[in-house]
Parts: structure tokens; C-alpha cells; sequence
């Protein structure tokens, strides 16, 4: 490879692994517990898992065209009910014109032609849900992080509350 052709890649790999960086940075500050997996990953790296028991449990993963999957489960189903809600709306897919928050168990899948993402929630009979946000943009990732990280907070002091 000519020298300045390998500068200029260099150049890029650098940009690339720091937007990486960015990504997980990120993520973490919207979902506090997120921590960056060791390789092999088992998935698309860099990825981040979490375990908060009781909240969510999962992983978030940054792919190699820029775009990050969402994949956590163990939520409370209003929880997740009222991130959606406040992020979409209720009423958002067709299956549960109520939201999340009220469907009957099963699977709810939504595909958002624009921009590709793949949504597919599952709610649980034990008033769990899981969600599976797929080929998102880290901005939209981020998004769902912060607004379930507020939910999950309320929750708690809702749950305190005598």
C-alpha cells in the first residue's frame, strides 16, 4: 500500500475507534451499569452488558456500520410501557393501542422502514417485558437508554413510596 493511501486509512481507523468510544461513552452515561464486554463478545464489537436485577438485564452493541442494537430484559412491563409512551406515544403499533404498559402477554414487533430499525418487545405473564431495538442509531439508542433510566428511577421511588 502506497504511504499516504496507509496514512490516510490510519487516519480513519483512528476516527472509527474513537466514534466507537463515543458510542459506549455514551451509553453508559444514559444507562448507568453498562460496562464494556471483554472479546469475544459473542456479538458485533465493541458491546456492553448490564445487570441490574429487579431493572434490566441485557446488552447494548455498536455494529460495524455505526449502528447499535439494544437488547435488555427482566423490565418491569409498565416500565417499559412508559419509556415508549413518552418516547412514540401510545399507541405506536398497530397489536396494543393501549402501549406496552397495558398489552396482554406476547410478542409486539415493529419495523421503521426509514431508518431500518427492528423493534421487537416481549411481554412476559410475570408483568415483565424484554425489548429488542435493532440497527438504530446511537442517537435513538441513547434516546431509549436515558428515558428508561428516568422510568426505572421513578419506578423505584413510586415503589418506596408507604
Amino acid at each position: 500500500m502506497q504511504p499516504h493511501a496507509r496514512h490516510a486509512l490510519e487516519n480513519w481507523h483512528t476516527a472509527w475507534t474513537a466514534q466507537q468510544d463515543a458510542a459506549l461513552a455514551a451509553f453508559a452515561t444514559a444507562f448507568p451499569g453498562l460496562a464494556r464486554m471483554d472479546r469475544p463478545t459473542g456479538c458485533c464489537d465493541p458491546r456492553m452488558k448490564v445487570e441490574r436485577h429487579g431493572e434490566a438485564t441485557g446488552f447494548v452493541c455498536f455494529d460495524d456500520h455505526g449502528r447499535a442494537t439494544v437488547d435488555f430484559a427482566g423490565i418491569p412491563q409498565t416500565t417499559l410501557g412508559r419509556t415508549l409512551e413518552v418516547i412514540f406515544g401510545c399507541g405506536w403499533f398497530e397489536e396494543g393501542p393501549e402501549g406496552i404498559a397495558a398489552a396482554p402477554p406476547g410478542t409486539y414487533n415493529w419495523d421503521d422502514e426509514a431508518t431500518y430499525t427492528e423493534f421487537e418487545i416481549k411481554v412476559e405473564a410475570d408483568a415483565t417485558a424484554s425489548i429488542c431495538m435493532s440497527y438504530v442509531t446511537v442517537e435513538d439508542a441513547v434516546v431509549l437508554l436515558d428515558e428508561l433510566q428516568h422510568q426505572l428511577v421513578e419506578h423505584s421511588a413510586t415503589a418506596e413510596e408507604p
